[in-house]
């Protein structure tokens, strides 16, 4: 099997280190336009792609993927804007993909609790939710896909919240502040913070590294690749 890892930043030296322990697997990077020349032919020959690099490049590179109808698996945030255009470019193209905003198992997991404590608490107006996340200072999107994914989970199940923001210190109503934080070499740490005036409910996700961001990726591509199909990640996750 053979495997394109687009983006080689942390994660997709981190792809290439699990990968490079499978026997059955080979891989090669493809990081910028001259490795695009480069490795084209390489590129169409392989069997599924995975995909982790910047908001600024994920848009086209999907694009690049589909249109040629490898099969691809995206863990790369910041392109929410452009979701809509990629999953009807993947279904008028028959393509395949799965995408996430964490390959994380315990994230995923954690998206689940989040949900869970959603439904239970959203008849207890004494309660106020918040969201913090803290990821490295090299992170360039402002909050991270996983604060967007937990605040849109628990949107699903409150009375009383629409949307989230940025916490900039201004007033708005129906609304779930994430507080974004850039610092050090911060693998991400998530925190929902449930507070009243008499007792606050916290809970919190903490990534001790990246080989579980990994482990999801690699997972996700050897499955991809005897399952066609659109998918999110945390739908298919437990099928690894």
């Amino acid at each position: 099997m053979k495997i394109a890892i687009i983006g080689y930043g942390k994660m997709g030296k981190e792809i290439g280190t699990l990968l490079s322990q499978i026997p059955s697997v080979s891989f090669f990077f493809i990081d910028n336009e001259e490795d695009w020349n480069n490795q084209i032919d390489a590129f169409l020959n392989c069997d599924v792609a995975i995909e982790f690099s910047t908001p600024a490049t994920v848009v086209q590179n999907l694009k690049r993927c589909i249109e040629k109808r490898i099969p691809v698996v995206t863990g790369s945030t910041g392109w929410a804007e452009y979701r809509s255009e990629i999953l009807d470019l993947a279904k008028v193209n028959n393509a395949s993909l799965i995408y996430g905003s964490n390959f994380s198992i315990g994230a995923n997991l954690f998206f689940e609790l989040n949900g869970l404590l959603a439904q239970k608490i959203k008849e207890q107006t004494q309660y106020a939710v918040s969201l913090e996340e803290i990821h490295h200072i090299q992170k360039k999107d402002k909050p991270s896909g996983t604060a967007i994914t937990i605040a849109e989970t628990i949107i699903k199940e409150m009375n009383n919240a629409t949307q989230w923001h940025l916490d900039d210190n201004s007033e708005h109503t129906d609304s779930i502040p994430i507080k974004a934080q850039r610092t050090g070499e911060v693998f991400g740490t998530h925190k929902v913070l449930w507070d009243s005036y008499v007792d606050s409910i916290e809970l919190i996700h903490t990534a001790k590294n990246r080989k579980g961001f990994a482990q999801g990726a690699v997972k996700s591509a050897l499955w991809l690749h005897t399952h066609p199909g659109i998918f999110k990640f945390e739908d298919i996750y437990k099928q690894l």
